[in-house]
């Protein structure tokens, strides 16, 4: 594959990863703790709400970010690209709708439950981490 091919393909998951890295930071931060705070009368709803938000901004930039390193792992086929790169961002699909997706869900049908609120801030953290390395991991392997 031509170079400028590969070159635009990492510049748009740098792009993608960038955007989801500060969102996971801002939500790791200041967003999941402060559904702590939320009174339990108007958690389902704001549950409800907060989940229709986020996906319009998160979904697309995902699925962008995915299929561009899917495709960076198949063009560049480095030690990187395939086992960095796509095991990281294949394990945060997974973290997200094996973990996150599903106490997001329970929140919303049941209610505010603080328990269910510290796993969602705990597990998040995996994403955190993995979303940070991935970016970083970009920077550092610009092709």
């Amino acid at each position: 594959m031509t170079e400028p091919f590969v070159f635009y393909l990492w510049a748009t998951q740098l792009f993608f990863s960038g955007i989801m890295t500060g969102l996971v930071w801002f939500v790791q931060i200041n967003h999941y703790p402060l559904l702590l705070r939320i009174p339990a009368s108007h958690f389902s709803g704001y549950e409800k709400e907060h989940i229709r938000r986020t996906t319009w901004i998160v979904a697309p930039a995902m699925l962008l970010e995915l299929a561009c390193c899917l495709s960076l792992a198949y063009f560049m086929a480095t030690p990187w690209y395939v086992f960095g790169n796509t095991i990281l961002l294949v394990s945060v699909w997974l973290m997200t709708f094996l973990i996150q997706v599903p106490l997001h869900a329970r929140l919303q049908k049941r209610g505010k439950n603080d328990e269910s609120i510290r796993q969602l801030i705990t597990s998040n953290w995996f994403r955190t981490v993995a979303w940070t390395a991935i970016f970083a991991g970009l920077i550092l392997n610009r092709p």
